[in-house]
């Protein structure tokens, strides 16, 4: 088996760079990985030398960053990649698609079922609330809750992760 590694480094290197890491020190992490993977497949049979390498790089990586965290050195803040917190564009616009599935499901269910579900699902009353505001058994609004919150999943099928 032909292993790319120039593909190995770059899919390495960018998960280091992901974990926060510099690419200079990702670059210094894959070439001692390297060595170390190379030196250790010579004398030892290897099935997956691709997942061997990322491991080990993983590894050295997190070494040094417990060698520096124990040493007390602070890691510098241009050297660290930060997440955005938002969702992605993708996300987002699925968000906004299951939200308008999620109204039109809604909207199939009769009035008593529809404001029975939204009082116990949205506005977070329970049970015993529901059925004294509506003058019913609470047998009877668990019985059309749950029947539907079952054709509003029902009906969702597949627009929900």
């Amino acid at each position: 088996m032909k292993i790319d590694w120039l593909k190995l480094f770059s899919d390495a290197k960018a998960a280091l760079v992901r974990r926060g890491r510099t690419e200079a020190d990702a670059e210094d992490y894959l070439q001692d990985a390297y060595l170390r993977v190379t030196d250790y497949a010579k004398a030892n049979h290897v099935d997956n030398l691709q997942g061997l390498f990322m491991t080990t790089a993983m590894n050295i990586s997190i070494d040094h960053h417990r060698e520096r965290e124990s040493r007390g050195e602070v890691e510098q803040l241009e050297n660290v990649v930060l997440v955005d917190p938002m969702p992605s564009v993708e996300d987002a616009v699925l968000s906004r698609e299951q939200s308008r599935r999620l109204e039109v499901c809604m909207a199939r269910l009769d009035d008593r079922c529809r404001t029975m579900v939204y009082e116990h699902r949205m506005e977070g009353l329970s049970y015993e609330q529901i059925a004294a505001r509506h003058k019913l058994h609470i047998s009877t609004v668990q019985h059309i809750v749950s029947k539907g919150m079952f054709r509003v999943a029902s009906w969702m099928q597949g627009w929900y992760p």
